[in-house]
């Protein structure tokens, strides 16, 4: 199968249009669903359900982020902020297929909020008001960085081998208000015995990992709400490693149905029935198996 850039030099060239938020959340929901009708295309093919063919993309200057005059480099204008996972096997710019100049990506392990993450943002925030209007909080199942947090919290007296150095333990120790929180979740949806689940760490791993995406959501939405005159909305998203989907649930069951993209919980209450709804879909998902009685709060 070819996967084609066509340029037609006669066509015309259209900037894109000036973007609200929800235009914004609307544009990367399209590109993600260009990137899933490649990725199954090519899966078929895989299996030999579809005979090979072309996918045709069809590129001018702007979407490949050529300068049209060589002495003069293009503006940046970013119409989004994806603070993403270190994570190679999370390529954000393909995830959502958008071209250069529409994402400004900032990637650290864990998807945590340092100083200089913060620092990053807020230059964003404050230089590129005409363009910027959606900031997007991005993990990812399986994100190593959540996962050894996880394991920190499960077995505390291996922590130091853990996070060895003081570099690693400032990112886990980030991370672990969401793992708190994820096992309170699971303790409250599926009682304190789910412990013994052979799936336990799974939907604590899974659950944390939307947590995660959520607070620091919520966290740099207060921080850039003290901008003044920014017109950024934040939300959250998980990229599935498995399905190649960018979720706001990690129930695959109501893929179709499901949002992309998770509102930020405003409050201690809202946390609370996000982490229940999150609990709920890790079984749904299946990664807890069949829970007996023995497991169900009574």
């Amino acid at each position: 199968m070819d996967i084609i850039y066509r340029y037609e030099p006669s066509a015309a060239l259209i900037p894109r249009q000036a973007m609200d938020a929800q235009l914004a959340i609307r544009e990367l929901e399209e590109g993600h669903q260009r990137f899933r009708a490649i990725v199954m295309h090519v899966q078929k093919e895989l299996v030999g359900n579809v005979r090979p063919g072309s996918i045709i993309i069809p590129s001018d200057p702007l979407s490949l982020g050529f300068a049209l005059i060589a002495s003069a480099p293009v503006r940046q204008a970013p119409y989004a902020l994806i603070l993403g996972c270190s994570d190679a096997r999370v390529p954000i710019e393909r995830i959502f297929d958008q071209p250069p100049n529409e994402l400004f990506v900032i990637r650290v392990a864990g998807n945590v909020l340092g100083t200089e993450c913060l620092g990053s943002i807020d230059y964003a925030v404050q230089n590129l008001k005409g363009s910027l209007r959606l900031l997007v909080v991005l993990g990812h199942s399986g994100c190593g960085a959540v996962s050894a947090a996880v394991d920190s919290y499960l077995s505390p007296q291996d922590y130091p081998e853990i996070a060895f150095t003081h570099a690693l333990r400032s990112l886990v120790d980030r991370i672990q208000i969401a793992v708190r929180g994820a096992a309170k979740a699971l303790d409250r949806v599926h009682g304190p015995s789910l412990k013994r689940n052979p799936g336990y760490r799974d939907a604590l791993v899974e659950t944390a990992v939307y947590l995660n995406a959520a607070l620091t959501a919520f966290d740099v939405r207060k921080e850039i709400e003290a901008i003044e005159g920014h017109m950024v909305q934040t939300v959250y998203a998980v990229f599935d490693l498995v399905d190649q989907r960018v979720h706001a649930l990690p129930d695959r069951k109501n893929a179709v149905a499901e949002a992309t993209f998770g509102q930020v919980p405003s409050s201690t209450e809202e946390f609370t029935a996000l982490g229940d709804r999150l609990a709920t879909a890790v079984q749904s998902k299946g990664i807890l198996g069949p829970v007996s009685s023995e497991f169900v709060p009574q």
